[in-house]
């Protein structure tokens, strides 16, 4: 997902666990590591990033690597180098964008997720995208409070998955929202 020219580093994070992962922008070399991440993922967390549990890994894993697709993606390594985090958004037209996020299992509930969305709206911004879209299964109360919560985003019932519409200027809200709340 990663564009020739976005290549300005990314600052690291510290999760809400004290824990830094180090982030930066997801290229063509980093599929087997997607590979890896993806297929770690229990049946639930594959379910509500793919809408099924038997999501088809290598090709997930190979299309979050490539560029073709014209957005941008970044990546999150723990302290040994291991890929635990992949989050990325595909322009849908000249104002918005569809974004999605998958954090290791183990992750989960550390503000992981809430910080690449952050990141990547931030990005978003800047080249002009003003709307993030995703589609959220209505059971996935944690992805949906990072929206809410953290983003204010609109939520509304379509076709049996929530619809999330978010703007990309709500990344300061969050990054605001998530320092105060490890505080």
């Amino acid at each position: 997902m990663a564009c020739a020219t976005d290549s300005e580093p990314i600052p690291s994070a510290r999760l809400r666990d004290g824990q830094i992962v180090r982030m930066r922008p997801v290229g063509r070399d980093d599929e087997q590591a997607l590979r890896e991440l993806l297929g770690g993922l229990c049946e639930r967390s594959l379910r509500f990033r793919f809408f099924t549990g038997a999501a088809n890994v290598d090709t997930a894993a190979h299309w979050a690597a490539a560029s073709e697709q014209g957005g941008y993606g970044i990546v999150a390594l723990d302290r040994s180098g291991a890929l635990v985090g992949h989050a990325a958004y595909v322009p849908l037209d000249e104002q918005s964008a569809e974004v999605a996020v998958e954090v290791a299992d183990r992750l989960h509930g550390l503000g992981l997720g809430t910080i690449m969305v952050q990141r990547l709206a931030q990005h978003a911004e800047q080249r002009g995208v003003a709307q993030f879209v995703a589609e959220v299964l209505p059971d996935n109360k944690d992805m949906l409070d990072v929206f809410r919560d953290g983003f204010d985003a609109k939520v509304s019932l379509d076709r049996g998955t929530d619809a999330v519409e978010l703007p990309t200027s709500a990344w300061r809200l969050a990054r605001e929202r998530f320092e105060r709340g490890r505080e």
